[in-house]
């Protein structure tokens, strides 16, 4: 990107802005396929998938999780 690109950026507004960010999103979004997940990973989402739909999915609050992991930021 430009200097000249980035100072144009930098002339929107905030609301400008979130729309520049949200397309940017949804452009990688549609680059990324679920064939780059790591065969690992997508055996442990589909184990996880069969558990909910099987009505056994284990969930925990969100605060509980945030709780957990807020040491590391």
């Amino acid at each position: 990107m430009t200097k000249t690109q980035m100072s144009e950026l930098h002339k929107l507004s905030v609301k400008e802005k979130i729309k520049v960010v949200q397309a940017l999103w949804d452009d990688i979004a549609r680059e990324q396929s679920i064939g780059d997940i790591p065969p690992e990973h997508k055996k442990i989402l589909d184990e996880r998938i069969l558990k909910i739909e099987a009505g056994n999915g284990q969930f925990k609050p969100w605060t509980e999780v945030q709780k957990k992991y807020q040491n590391l930021l």
